[in-house]
């Protein structure tokens, strides 16, 4: 392999767009910033523009309208950089805005499986810079970034290249691996009280119909003890069963009940038919004409 073949940058994805997102994309160009870029033209001059007009890295200023940070980074783009030009804006030393534009450059073109390769050595980096401006601006250090970009999806409300499964897959493990083992916190009262009722608690298995029935009966009856109005409720229905139960009231009701079943009835009441019916039985009977019917 050449010296010139080393030192090119492997980029995959868009040639055109950068794998930016298209409202990005389209902001960038219609930006009358980035339309003075145009005399620009070697990689030293880009970057002393970073030097003097980067001082956050949002991609939007004043709603949709592109940053001067995103209008550089796509800049660096149509130069086409090389291993050594990337280095060199990682290892910068005035300004963490142009190591952090270096590193949203790899995310957006680098083909994804060297991603790694590029960011772990800077994993631990405490340099500051703000990533968020406005008035609660976000503050990171290069290593926090480093990681946000191999982690997330997004980067300050715009989309980022969708890295390759296995590709994030392995990223999460390597971070994992690098962390080391997490320190397992203190389990607290209740927590440990569940754990030890969890391993003691029996399998629960399907109740009856019946049991079912028994228990809703029984919660109904509890809910409806503790409620105080029904409890004087209950109270009054106990004290009216104790009266109907005693011995006097009993004595009672059965006397009451005796003289009502033997209670001599009164005839019933003749309909107007029939007595008119019998007053002429009456009067057709032997002995009518001399009056002793009357």
């Amino acid at each position: 392999m050449s010296k010139a073949e080393a030192n090119k940058l492997e980029t995959w994805g868009n040639e055109t767009t950068m794998n930016l997102n298209n409202i990005v994309y389209q902001n960038i160009h219609n930006s009358p910033y980035f339309k003075s870029l145009y005399s620009l033209k070697t990689y030293h001059e880009v970057v002393d523009e970073i030097y003097y007009k980067v001082d956050c890295l949002d991609p939007f200023v004043k709603g949709t309208m592109a940053s001067s940070a995103f209008c550089l980074l796509f800049k660096l783009w149509t130069l086409r950089l090389t291993v050594k030009q990337v280095n060199g804006l990682l290892k910068h030393t005035d300004s963490p805005y142009i190591r952090g534009l270096g590193f949203l450059y790899l995310r957006y073109v680098c083909k994804p499986a060297n991603l790694w390769d590029w960011f772990e050595p800077y994993l631990t980096d405490d340099e500051e810079l703000t990533i968020a401006g406005g008035p609660r601006p976000v503050t990171k250090t290069i290593g926090q970034l480093c990681r946000m970009l191999l982690t997330d999806l997004k980067f300050n409300g715009t989309i980022l290249p969708r890295i390759p499964i296995p590709v994030a897959r392995g990223i999460e493990e390597k971070l994992a691996a690098r962390a080391g083992p997490t320190k397992s916190r203190p389990q607290s009262r209740n927590q440990s009280r569940e754990s030890i009722g969890s391993s003691h608690r029996r399998s629960r298995q399907p109740r009856s119909r019946s049991q079912s029935r028994d228990l809703h009966r029984r919660y109904h009856r509890s809910a409806r003890d503790r409620h105080p109005r029904s409890r004087s409720r209950s109270r009054s229905h106990e004290r009216y069963r104790s009266d109907r139960s005693s011995r006097s009231y009993r004595r009672s009701r059965s006397r009451s009940r005796s003289s009502h079943r033997y209670r001599q009835k009164s005839p019933p009441r003749q309909s107007r038919s029939d007595r008119r019916d019998q007053l002429d039985d009456h009067r057709s009977a032997p002995g009518a004409e001399e009056g002793e019917i009357y």
